[in-house]
């Protein structure tokens, strides 16, 4: 059964006699109410289908936040990559140092600076003579404190502390 449009009440199809009639005048009057609906609709929609200046003002706000936090963040990360590679390098060159210090015939005497070079650039090293932790029960001890800086006085990137023989390390006989 067809709904009536625009206000009228009652059906087309009530009258036998006027039937094939009123049949055309309700599909006559569905098609129209139909169109008008239609119409109707579309403009509704197509108030709703853009996007309004206050709209596009605030998404481009959000939009070029979250660009500046991740750049941020991507400079954040690009730094501290950077300094893991220094601290690396450093750390390397007080190893090696280390190492230099416990295979060399004697340990030094008094604090020693130097330059040595690892990853492509200069390190600066100074190496600091301690006493033994306990003299009494280790007297033939002596500590190395081992610092490595990027600049020549400058804050130290990497320290070791190694214990070692004054004199020349004792020679280990191999059957």
């Amino acid at each position: 059964m067809a709904m009536p449009c625009r206000g009228r009440t009652g059906s087309p199809m009530s009258s036998i006699r006027w039937a094939p009639m009123a049949r055309k005048a309700a599909t006559v009057r569905m098609r129209t109410c139909a169109l008008t609906r239609n119409r109707r609709f579309t403009r509704v929609k197509s108030a709703e289908a853009g996007f309004t200046l206050v709209e596009m003002l605030v998404a481009m706000l959000i939009l070029s936040l979250v660009g500046l936090t991740l750049a941020r963040f991507q400079s954040f990360q690009m730094r501290s990559t950077a300094s893991l590679a220094v601290g690396a390098a450093g750390r390397l060159a007080a190893d090696n140092l280390a190492i230099d210090l416990l295979v060399a015939p004697a340990a030094p005497a008094a604090a020693t600076t130097g330059v040595t070079e690892v990853a492509g650039r200069p390190w600066y090293w100074q190496v600091t003579p301690q006493p033994a932790p306990d003299p009494v029960l280790m007297p033939d001890l002596v500590r190395l404190d081992v610092a490595v800086s990027a600049t020549e006085g400058g804050e130290p990137i990497a320290t070791r502390s190694l214990l070692r023989p004054r004199g020349t390390p004792p020679v280990v006989s191999q059957r």
